[in-house]
Formats: structure tokens, C-alpha cells, sequence
């Protein structure tokens, strides 16, 4: 079976005011997830926004794995240019003892200025941070005394303890979707996860850069397909709900993060991009039947080792609709995978 991942909301609109209600419902999330089927619960991170983004991914990972029992729980991503390696190896051994082996570890570059600016870190400095941190992430994972020739930080003779429950410590998967962040995965990751918005042509010709680096690196390759999903009973109801996963992937696309393809061609402005357009090869979207179908090309495709689904955007739907779409997901389409 193909393990199917849940990515949550983590914002709180418009003005974060209601966070202690939203922490409440992923909880009610991430446990309706265990019950149908889902295999993991995933937290991004993002920091000085007005709607509250959550902003502590290991923490809400060892939050929900405290009141989960199977699922897995990791980050998805965490951005590690903005952690100091030995601090955030720590904390990732807690949560994975904590919850006896199902903390999953996936960091990113991180993109956003205000997020650099928070923790005073040079934006320009991100790419060989985040190398840093995952060979440090690794050698602190060992539990022996090791010291570090960092540019940023002083690491000497450190030993970091508890070692994490799972031998080596948490699969390291990373985000990256231009020529360098490929190699980076290829060449250092346990997997790699594949950009959330764009078509099935860009995303099979990152994939297959992405193995390429990992054969060439000696390493097995793991793809991580992350989907935005917009399920319902008919296509018509899908249409009806369709407008907060469309306010996102307007968002993107105004900004410039959508790839050019055939697709988009005729798009020229983001009010123009319609639900139809994105449905095609973009998104996992309509009856359980058609997520299937949809699901099953993209497997024979792609071949991903694992999918990764969000189904809930900062607009909607809310919170007994989004566990609804959880459980038709759950009962009506995972067990076919």
C-alpha cells in the first residue's frame, strides 16, 4: 500500500486569535487521520505572520504524538538555516523517543525574508546552513562525542543525549525544486519532497533529476509527492468548494511560483487560473473514484514512495467538513492504493 500523509493548516485568519481552538482541532485531525488509515501528520513552519502560522513544527510534532499512537509525526518543512543543529538534535530525540520511533525529520532552505529576519540570520547563508545542520543532525544522532568544523557555530566535543528511539535517528527528507536543491536531496537526503503546486510534467522532470543525484551519491532514492486534494461525494460539490484551495494557488501563481508549462499557457493573469485548470495534473481532486484514478497515474508516472496530502487551506473548510473530506479520503480511497 502506498502510505498516504496528512498536511495540516496551521494558520489561524485573519488575525491569529483563536489559536488555542486551532491547535485543538488539528489534534481532532491528526487523531481522525490514525482512524482511517492515514500514516503520517506533517507540520510546516513559517514565523511573523499576522494569522499566527504556528510557528514550531518539533513541538506541534511531539504535541500530536501524545495524543496519537500509530501515526507517524514529523516536520514538513522545518527551515533549518534558522536552528542551532545541536538544539534542534536534541529536540528531535525527545519527540522521536517520546513517540517510540515515528518522528520523520524534513527540512528546507526556507524562502522568506521575515522569517530570516526573526532569528537575525543572513538570507544569503540558507544553502550551506541547511547542509550543515543535516551532516550535524547526523553525527549528533550517534550519541558518541564529536566535534564540527561549522562556519556559524561552535560545536566541540559535544555529546547530544537521549539518542533518538529509531537507530541513526529520524529519516532526513529535504525539499528542493531547483537544480541545486535536487542535488542537495540527492546527495544528502533520505527523501526527497517534491514541490506541492506544480504539474505533473515539471514535477516528473525534478524527480528524475532528483534519482539521478541519488544514484550518483550512492544513495536510494525516496520521493515524497506532496498534493493539494479537494475530495467530495461529486465533481459538482468539489467545484462548490474549491475557492479556498484556489485563493492559494492564485496566490502562487500571482507571485510567480508556478512553472511555466502547457497548462498555464493561455493564463495570463492570476484571476484566469480556474479550478479546472489547476484539477488538470495538479491536483488530487473529485469523487474518491477519481482521486483514485488520479492517484494511481500519478504513481505509475512518478513512482513515489510516499504522498503527502493537503486538504485544508487557510480559508476552509471548516473543521466538521475537513474531517468529513478526511474520512471519505480514509475509508474510500487509501485502502485501494
Amino acid at each position: 500500500m502506498l502510505p498516504v500523509g496528512y498536511f495540516p493548516c496551521t494558520q489561524d485568519p485573519p488575525d491569529g486569535r483563536n489559536v488555542a481552538g486551532l491547535i485543538d482541532e488539528l489534534i481532532e485531525q491528526a487523531q481522525t487521520c490514525e482512524a482511517v488509515g492515514f500514516d503520517g501528520f506533517f507540520f510546516t513552519e513559517h514565523h511573523q505572520q499576522e494569522d499566527a502560522y504556528l510557528p514550531a513544527p518539533v513541538l506541534m510534532a511531539g504535541l500530536i504524538g501524545m495524543k496519537t499512537t500509530r501515526i507517524k509525526v514529523g516536520t514538513c518543512v522545518l527551515l533549518a538555516p534558522l536552528y542551532h543543529p545541536i538544539r534542534l538534535a536534541e529536540d528531535i530525540a525527545v519527540v522521536d523517543q517520546a513517540t517510540r520511533g515515528r518522528m520523520i525529520s524534513a527540512l528546507g532552505i526556507a524562502y522568506q525574508p521575515h522569517d530570516f529576519d526573526a532569528f537575525g540570520v543572513p538570507i544569503k547563508q540558507r544553502a550551506r546552513r541547511t547542509e550543515e545542520c543535516v551532516e550535524i543532525l547526523r553525527e549528533a544522532w550517534t550519541g558518541q562525542p564529536f566535534s564540527y568544523p561549522s562556519r556559524y557555530h561552535t560545536i566541540e566535543d559535544v555529546r547530544v543525549t537521549p539518542v533518538p528511539y529509531q537507530d541513526g535517528g529520524p529519516p532526513i527528507w529535504l525539499a528542493g525544486w531547483v537544480p541545486a536543491g535536487l542535488e542537495r536531496a540527492g546527495r544528502m537526503g533520505d527523501g526527497w519532497i517534491a514541490d506541492p503546486i506544480q504539474s505533473l510534467p515539471v514535477i516528473k522532470d525534478y524527480a528524475n533529476q532528483y534519482r539521478a543525484e541519488a544514484k550518483k551519491h550512492g544513495r536510494k532514492p525516496y520521493v515524497v509527492l506532496m498534493r493539494d486534494c479537494v475530495i467530495g461525494d461529486s465533481w459538482a460539490a468539489c467545484v462548490a468548494k474549491s475557492g479556498p484551495t484556489m485563493v492559494t494557488h492564485r496566490w502562487y501563481h500571482h507571485y510567480g511560483a508556478y512553472v511555466h508549462d502547457d497548462y498555464i499557457k493561455d493564463v495570463k493573469d492570476s484571476e484566469q487560473l480556474t479550478f479546472e485548470i489547476c484539477a488538470r495534473d495538479r491536483l488530487i481532486a473529485g469523487t474518491p473514484a477519481q482521486c483514485l484514478d488520479q492517484l494511481q497515474m500519478w504513481r505509475d508516472e512518478i513512482q513515489p514512495d510516499y504522498v503527502m496530502l493537503r486538504m485544508r487551506q487557510p480559508g476552509g473548510p471548516p473543521q466538521a467538513e475537513a474531517l468529513a473530506d478526511i474520512r471519505l479520503f480514509g475509508e474510500h480511497v487509501i485502502p485501494s492504493l
